[in-house]
């Protein structure tokens, strides 16, 4: 960790160092702060602060094709001496060409958990669908392209597959794509597909093939009463190319938000279906009321309860309910 901190500080060292080079790099940085009650089936209940993230991006354009972006990420990490682990999340070169093609190689941001994000805007409070069940992480090792117009958008990327975490060479990488259309204002359709054995693959030891699947509707307006809906159809079918067995994992997702002057409030609702005989659907449900002091600065009271995790049959659930903020700098 310490040589992580390091590297962090040389990085900011490096980009402000100079008049002339800090003119052009911009410099921001990210916090996700909850202090909350956690509640678990057999386990005691825990009231604690948490600072679940914090980012420090640097971005810097080159030229007027290619720019540059690095993200340092930390987070909880209870296997090292001092927890909050920090990490390279993002390490980024971008040529954009036009606004129809442009090329990212580098650790890259894949292309639907960062999309998904923008669109709730509750990325502090939960991860999306995906992110959430380990099916996909927001960046990775690879190369890709993607583009946009007033209508049509589309990302797709090769990736080595294990995600930021995770960037090691692997024996097969892993695709990665999301197509959308925004056929009227402020109505966004989007498909995704995402094929491979995430960063895992390992010839006869290891070979589950995940190929994910998910189409997403939204709408939504801004104004004195801003507000949007969404909801996300998910489907990750897993083979075991050893053993010649498979299982779909079948997900929804359904939420909304709204929001009125500096108040606002969110809606959750995730269900689950394992793909085992007899199992039950997890079911999770998540509400807020949200202030917004500032526009770099949201805070919310938030309750947050799942059952039947993992699809069990018997009592099994956990429950959050307290403060959540996100501050930006």
């Amino acid at each position: 960790m310490k040589k992580q901190v390091l590297t962090a500080l040389a990085l900011a060292t490096a980009v402000t160092a100079t008049t002339a080079q800090a003119e052009d790099v911009q410099i921001g940085g990210k916090v996700f702060f909850d202090y909350a009650k956690h509640a678990s089936t057999g386990n005691p209940d825990e009231t604690a602060g948490n600072i679940s993230r914090t980012y420090l991006t640097a971005k810097k354009k080159i030229n007027d094709t290619w720019s540059a972006k690095v993200t340092f990420d930390s987070a909880y990490d209870g296997t090292i001496k001092k927890n909050n682990n920090v990490f390279l999340k993002k390490a980024q070169l971008t040529g954009k060409f036009s606004d129809l093609f442009q090329v990212k190689l580098g650790m890259i941001g894949t292309p639907w958990i960062g999309y998904a994000d923008k669109l709730n805007k509750h990325r502090f409070i939960a991860k999306s669908y995906t992110d959430t069940h380990k099916m996909a992480s927001s960046a990775d090792a690879g190369i890709g392209v993607f583009g946009k117009n007033d209508m049509f958008s589309y990302d797709v990327v090769s990736i080595n597959g294990g995600g930021y975490g995770n960037t090691g060479k692997t024996e097969k990488t892993d695709i990665e794509l999301r197509a959308g259309t925004t056929p009227v204002k402020g109505l966004t359709v989007d498909l995704g597909y995402r094929s491979g054995y995430l960063g895992k693959f390992a010839a006869g030891t290891a070979e589950n093939k995940n190929t994910l699947t998910q189409f997403m509707v939204t709408y939504g307006a801004k104004g004195d009463l801003s507000y949007r809906v969404g909801f996300n159809a998910i489907s990750n079918k897993v083979d075991d190319e050893l053993l010649n067995t498979s299982k779909t994992i079948k997900g929804t997702e359904l939420w909304a938000w709204v929001r009125s002057g500096d108040f606002g409030g969110y809606f959750r609702n995730e269900t689950t279906d394992y793909d085992i005989a007899g199992s039950d659907k997890e079911n999770r449900n998540v509400i807020s009321l949200d202030y917004h002091a500032d526009k770099n600065v949201i805070i919310s009271l938030v309750f947050d309860k799942t059952t039947a995790i993992g699809g069990s049959t018997t009592t099994n659930e956990k429950s959050t309910t307290g403060l959540f903020t996100q501050f930006k700098f």
